[in-house]
């Protein structure tokens, strides 16, 4: 996210869209968390935050719009008038939806941690590996989608790329569910109204299956896209390239 703002005419902008530097206080959103001042980075999420729910797609449709909720997480369409600024206010929220030994889904807190580039040209929310839920021992833990949204609906990044399959491996890219085998994937949500956002659609990566979807909603219908696919390099697993293709996905009734 661009986070520089300079001169005069950014200031004013930013400050009519409601974004304040003044120190008045704030109320702490219970959904959110967030590293003590001075404190490293989190390296875990508490949970739960949303659920319990039956089926994987209830939570994930449950956590898009929860996520789309929060302050400044849509930038709208780059053709709004506002656009400029309302990306370099914008902000990235994370978090994991798993499964639990009770046979339901679960999403965790959200964090918006964030490392800045040493420019001070933009910022990504940074996920933690783990989820702490107290109500189960960490390893009957089964992580299923990494959350997050893209302020303005961008396709999924190499950092988004990368962060799943390293995650991938430390938690396996299967899990065994009531539902059968879930595949582990990164989502990023979307909102194409930045005044009130709303779960429009989410890009979506799978690392077993390399492909990269774009799921849309119109009213209650939910159209799907394959919009790519991702291939690694046979001789060095840390180059991969993006092939891009438009094509309807197998399954495009639900999410």
């Amino acid at each position: 996210m661009w986070v520089n703002a300079q001169g005069p005419g950014v200031a004013l902008a930013i400050a009519a869209l409601g974004v304040c530097g003044c120190s008045s206080p704030q109320v702490a959103d219970p959904d959110i968390v967030r590293p003590a001042p001075g404190a490293p980075f989190l390296d875990k999420l508490p949970g739960p935050m949303l659920g319990p729910f039956s089926s994987p797609s209830s939570a994930l449709l449950a956590a898009c719009r929860k996520i789309l909720t929060k302050p400044h997480s849509s930038a709208g369409a780059r053709d709004h008038q506002d656009f400029d600024i309302r990306w370099r206010v914008s902000s990235e929220y994370c978090a994991w939806m798993y499964y639990t030994p009770d046979q339901q889904y679960v999403v965790s807190k959200l964090t918006d941690q964030s490392r800045v580039d040493p420019l001070q040209r933009s910022k990504s929310c940074l996920l933690p590996s783990w989820v702490d839920d107290p109500r189960y021992p960490p390893d009957a833990i089964r992580y299923i989608y990494a959350l997050h949204n893209h302020p303005y609906g961008s396709s999924l990044t190499e950092n988004d790329i990368r962060f799943i399959v390293s995650e991938g491996l430390a938690h396996g890219f299967e899990s065994e569910t009531k539902d059968g085998r879930l595949r582990l994937s990164v989502v990023a949500f979307f909102s194409r109204n930045a005044s009130e956002p709303s779960c429009d659609g989410f890009h979506q990566y799978i690392p077993l299956t390399g492909q990269l979807l774009k799921w849309s909603r119109s009213g209650a219908n939910w159209q799907c896209e394959q919009t790519g696919s991702v291939r690694w390099s046979d001789a060095d697993t840390r180059t991969f390239s993006v092939q891009k293709r438009s094509a309807p996905c197998e399954r495009s009734h639900t999410p």
